[in-house]
């Protein structure tokens, strides 16, 4: 990182600076920028970029967007902090630690850059970067690393169809980054829990996303439920009943999550859960006495005994 004093302020000619190709950030909306030049034409540039000197020109490290404002609003020059050509991993890191101060770039974009990072970082440390000195060097959680490298193992086609999505006004997006998210952390346990059971995983992903743009799965939160049949045997349901109705699921477009899960583990889980939390009011109703209890309180213990004598009878 750079020392503060090797900062200069200057005022840039606008033309004589170019993006950075190795800024993460790769999505631009209309909309936004059109709402931060409306607030450059009425008030300048209030907060400088920050680009580094390469020969007679300057490439930038933060400020793209205000940069391509001037350049639209035909500004001369723009203020921005000077510094010196850092080398590859300097230049990453840089643009990495400034956007983790303020806004996160879309994930997708800070997915696309993580592999040179984690290169760069690889033959800098003398091995692969842990999860920790990648956050260390980054900026970023390491809760947002793992959501990451989710992304980051996609194939090709399913991260450029997220990005004509980012590229979208956010109203308008439907197939997001936490759609594959949940959608790749469900099919990694299928994976673990029922291997064999996912034959070709593009062919699953493209179906599943079908079915979302249908409405036969109506929630990303769905898909968490395929992670669940496949952890059947944790809730008593053998391997062999989810491996049934994940391969319908994963072969037949009008087949819902919502359908698989209820044909499946649905009854085991309700069963799994009520056990959980009888077993949790068993041991507080021991430790209380009758005078801990107030009106409000024993008013809804009776009501709770007359659930638990319907369903016991039952």
């Amino acid at each position: 990182m750079s020392d503060a004093s090797e900062f200069k302020l200057e005022q840039v000619s606008v033309d004589k600076i170019s993006p950075n190709k190795d800024n993460p950030r790769i999505v631009f909306r209309p909309g936004e920028l059109e709402e931060l030049l409306e607030s450059i034409r009425i008030h300048g540039i209030q907060v400088p970029i920050s680009v580094y000197k390469d020969g007679g020109s300057y490439v930038l490290i933060d400020g793209e967007r205000r940069w391509r404002c001037s350049l639209k609003l035909n500004k001369k020059s723009i203020p921005a902090l000077v510094q010196k050509k850092p080398d590859a991993l300097g230049n990453l890191l840089l643009m990495f630690n400034i956007h983790s101060l303020r806004e996160q770039w879309d994930l997708l974009t800070i997915a696309l850059k993580l592999p040179a990072v984690i290169s760069l970082l690889k033959k800098k440390l003398g091995d692969v970067p842990s999860e920790k000195e990648i956050s260390e060097q980054t900026g970023l959680a390491r809760s947002v690393i793992r959501r990451c490298k989710l992304l980051m193992e996609l194939p090709d086609e399913f991260q450029k169809e997220i990005l004509t999505e980012l590229n979208k006004p956010k109203g308008q997006q439907r197939i997001t980054e936490d759609f594959f998210i949940e959608l790749e952390r469900s099919l990694k346990t299928v994976e673990r829990a029922i291997p064999g059971v996912i034959p070709d995983k593009s062919k699953v992903r493209r179906l599943l996303i079908d079915k979302y743009k249908a409405g036969v799965v109506t929630s990303k939160l769905q898909l968490r439920k395929i992670a669940k049949i496949a952890r059947s045997e944790n809730v008593g349901v053998s391997k062999e009943t989810a491996e049934v109705e994940l391969t319908k699921l994963f072969a037949d477009a009008s087949y819902s999550i919502d359908d698989a899960y209820e044909k499946s583990v649905a009854q085991a889980y309700t069963d799994r859960d009520v056990l959980t939390v009888t077993t949790s009011l068993i041991k507080s109703f021991k430790e209380l006495e009758p005078d801990d209890i107030d009106d409000e309180a024993r008013t809804a213990l009776i009501e709770l005994r007359g659930q638990i004598d319907r369903l016991v009878e039952e």
